[in-house]
């Protein structure tokens, strides 16, 4: 494991020896200790750092979250909260800081050193790599532009992300294209994947409004890009995907797609149902768009759609530090849909933050939830 580049930031200086004493054992650099939260945003302003112990309640009476929202509106250094309160309403302001974990006072050294191994080390490219991908991928301001409340978690294992969605809505007839896709692993060589798969699909968004033809389209040019001209050169890389057509006059909501899962809230029976689309991973040879499934509803007033990586369910946690699977995904889509529409989005983030407790991300993950009956005719 490399050396990371850490932060401390904790007005107790009895504590914050102890953390640094900790880190140092660890194998790790304390590059800066800060008992405010004036001074660690100054520092910030000029350097960086690959993690940040963020204590909750500082010397100069700042919040450590609301320190935490000033310093990521230049730089997504990660920070793991340190803190004798560990309430939901903490979890719920956090949200959006790029949290590693909430860690309770006293400090468990075995928990520090596991939040520790799973941040990569930083430098300056893939914050600019980060910059870019954001700047491409739509984010949860996007989405809400086509529907109310809608539901978006995006959280890279790494810094930057091997999973992307994409939105088109088709002007001749107001349908509305969108995709979830997972690319294989994480890290840069995921992220430069999601990158071009992003564009690809976008492209074939605008072409085809027949979406198992645009998968066919997408598999075939994700097909050219990875062999780059010569068998003997190929990446053995790929994507799963998932695609969905928004028709609002017709009431109708129609997915297609390989290697992913949904979850449909059917307002008639107010259950939860996980579907699968089975399929190989785009990248491999696919001929016939006929052979691609087609899931097609017509939606009701209450009815809720929710597209996702395998990442969440992939998530180790709970008191028993297993996978969340199927069941622990429908457990937490179960309490989410059943709160004001405005609630769900952050009631979902801190059922996740709560599942991973203080266990290292597993893989990139992505969700997106929305009601089809608020897409605008």
């Amino acid at each position: 494991m490399s050396k990371k580049r850490i932060v401390i930031v904790e007005d107790d200086l009895i504590i914050m020896e102890l953390h640094r004493h900790y880190v140092e054992n660890l194998g790790h650099e304390v590059v800066g200790t800060f008992t405010s939260g004036t001074e660690v945003i100054e520092y910030f302003k000029e350097s960086t750092a690959d993690l940040i112990l963020m204590d909750i309640r500082l010397e100069d009476k700042t919040d450590g979250i609301e320190t935490m929202k000033q310093i990521q509106e230049s730089t997504s250094v990660p920070v793991v909260y340190i803190t004798g309160n560990t309430e939901d309403s903490n979890l719920e302001r956090a949200v959006g800081t790029n949290i590693k974990g909430f860690l309770s006072k006293p400090l468990a050294v075995e928990d520090l050193n596991d939040i520790i191994e799973s941040v990569s080390e930083l430098t300056e490219s893939i914050w600019y790599a980060q910059r870019i991908q954001r700047s491409i991928i739509p984010d949860k301001t996007k989405w809400s532009k086509y529907f109310d409340h809608p539901v978006f978690i995006n959280r890279p294992k790494d810094v930057i992300t091997g999973d992307f969605c994409s939105i088109y809505r088709q002007k001749d007839n107001d349908s509305l294209i969108g995709a979830v896709g997972d690319c294989t692993g994480h890290g840069i060589p995921a992220a430069l994947l999601s990158v071009l798969s992003f564009q690809i699909v976008h492209n074939a968004s605008r072409r085809n409004s027949d979406i198992r033809k645009l998968v066919l389209s997408v598999n075939k040019n994700i097909q050219k890009a990875l062999a780059g001209g010569s068998t003997h050169t190929r990446v053995h890389d790929a994507l799963e995907l998932l695609v969905f057509k928004l028709e609002s006059k017709e009431k109708k909501l129609s997915i297609t797609g390989s290697k992913m899962q949904y979850v449909y809230y059917d307002s008639a029976d107010k259950l939860l149902h996980l579907h699968s689309l089975r399929g190989p991973t785009l990248g491999a040879d696919i001929h016939d768009a006929e052979t691609l499934p087609e899931h097609v509803y017509e939606f009701k007033k209450g009815d809720f759609f929710y597209f996702f990586s395998d990442g969440i369910k992939d998530q180790f946690g709970g008191m028993h530090k297993r996978k969340m699977m199927k069941k622990g995904l429908l457990a937490i889509l179960e309490r989410v849909q059943h709160v004001a529409p405005e609630r769900r989005n952050i009631e979902f983030e801190i059922a996740l933050r709560k599942w991973q407790g203080s266990l290292p991300q597993t893989d990139d993950m992505l969700l997106l939830g929305f009601d089809p009956n608020s897409y605008p005719l």
